[in-house]
């Protein structure tokens, strides 16, 4: 289910990324363009999970990570990777993941026929986990860096486990002016 907030949050990124997947799918790019504009599409579906979380969706932890961060007293639900550096200084410890990859995520958009399709593919697909680096290795060494065409199976592959995700933070508001 798409909460009010997620959605309040995606729809401004959904209209840009509408548009730009309707023009990969339709207007006559070259190459360097078509890989420029779908970088583009990449990058706003990035900026939007740095937007997203925690606010709006809670990321997932896994079992190895939780206990890690619990040691030093930090809770990793509400912590993003701009926020990493306080805790892991030099990103040595966690790893800060999309479960589904973005690639995986623009190729879903490409379908989209509306805003509103555009909110739901990003509500189903963006996943965001922390994990820690030997977990990330891991799912590396069995080549699940950038394609994992069944998150679940690779993760339990793997070894990593993640906790129960928590339900998206629904708020009443729609914007902190009032």
């Amino acid at each position: 289910m798409v909460t009010t907030r997620f959605a309040y949050i995606c729809r401004p990124f959904a209209q840009g990324l509408l548009d730009k997947t309707r023009a990969l799918n339709e207007l006559d790019f070259d190459k360097h363009q078509r890989a420029r504009l779908r970088e583009s599409v990449s990058v706003d579906v990035r900026k939007l999970c740095d937007m997203l979380i925690p606010d709006a969706r809670h990321p997932q932890v896994s079992v190895a990570a939780a206990e890690q961060a619990a040691a030093i007293g930090v809770d990793l639900g509400q912590e993003t990777w701009h926020s990493q550096t306080r805790f892991d200084p030099k990103r040595a410890v966690f790893h800060y993941e999309h479960v589904n990859p973005v690639s995986q995520i623009v190729n879903a958009l490409t379908y989209a026929d509306s805003v509103g399709a555009i909110v739901q593919i990003l509500s189903d697909g963006l996943r965001l986990a922390w994990i820690t680096k030997d977990e990330d290795a891991r799912l590396t060494a069995l080549g699940y860096r950038h394609k994992r065409p069944d998150p679940g199976a690779a993760y339990a592959e793997a070894g990593v486990v993640l906790l129960p995700a928590l339900p998206d933070p629904d708020h009443d508001r729609m914007d902190r002016r009032g």
